[in-house]
């Protein structure tokens, strides 16, 4: 047997965003968000529901999963492979972009949902500093610590700082993220993800279940997805290295970054994102 890595987009989309296995994704939901009793979700619905794409077609502004619950909350889960500097930034931009499209001239602002992020990253660290591999933010009252605006929750899952072996998996949550990590690595279902949604999870991801087609795309993303982490990491170096002086400044540096960039064929819009310049500052460099 052998497993898809769900960090892969399209495996990814296959495991959470799939209508055939929505008790996996209410799982996951539940338990990284620690949802409990009345709280938890019962049922969700696919906001962006759409065919396993048979191309390589850009998704710079499609949300990974996009999903609502009986009460009308809504979801984004988000993976992240390559290191990108803006990413946290990004996240809090889709959750308010969310938000904000939830409103027209005939809704009041009452029926405004919360929107809830959770994003997953494969080996860069969002929060250098913390030693959690999760960490959950809302809008908190700094003085006396009451949770009042409840309509934004971002959850960041950073994998890399998740360490834990097949014997130490006490927790849901401890199954989910070695799932996310290291089923690849498999070629058997593990012990303690062989029931109950861990088990169907592991069965998405079987690539005996998937057409010759499905299999064959997925190879094409593995390697445009690996391609574009090395090609991030020669970014984060050179970040690094102008962060420690190396370089003779700031916007220089990333100025320099993007040009590498943009040489190995990276396209504009991507290399915005990597670097933190303006779109307009990218195709001045082409020119």
């Amino acid at each position: 047997m052998k497993f898809f890595d769900p960090k892969v987009d399209i495996a990814f989309k296959k495991l959470f965003g799939s209508e055939d296995h929505k008790r996996v994704t209410i799982a996951f939901l539940n338990t990284i968000l620690e949802y409990t009793g009345d709280r938890c979700i019962v049922k969700i619905h696919f906001m962006n529901n759409e065919q396993l794409p048979m191309g390589l077609e850009k998704k710079e502004n499609i949300l990974d999963i996009f999903c609502t619950d009986q009460s009308g909350k809504q979801y984004i889960i988000e993976m992240q492979n390559a290191w990108e500097p803006m990413f946290a930034k990004r996240m809090l931009w889709y959750g308010a972009k969310t938000y904000a499209e939830q409103l027209n001239e005939a809704k009041p602002y009452k029926d405004l949902n919360p929107v809830i992020v959770i994003a997953i990253t494969k080996d860069f660290k969002i929060f250098p500093k913390k030693l959690g591999y999760k960490s959950i933010h809302k809008l908190i009252d700094i003085k006396t610590d009451e949770h009042d605006l409840e309509d934004f929750t971002f959850a960041f899952i950073e994998l890399a700082k998740f360490g834990k072996q097949e014997h130490e998996l006490v927790t849901n949550e401890d199954k989910w993220l070695f799932l996310l990590k290291n089923i690849v690595m498999y070629d058997h279902i593990p012990s303690p993800l062989k029931q109950a949604e861990f088990g169907e999870a592991c069965q998405s991801l079987n690539r005996m279940t998937w057409s010759n087609a499905a299999n064959t795309l997925y190879e094409k993303m593995l390697i445009k997805a690996q391609s574009a982490e090395a090609v991030a990491h020669l970014a984060m170096g050179a970040e690094t290295a102008r962060s420690e002086g190396e370089q003779k400044g700031r916007e220089e540096g990333r100025l320099e970054v993007a040009k590498n960039l943009l040489s190995t064929g990276m396209e504009a819009k991507a290399v915005a994102h990597v670097t933190g310049l303006s779109l307009d500052q990218i195709k001045s460099l082409k020119t």
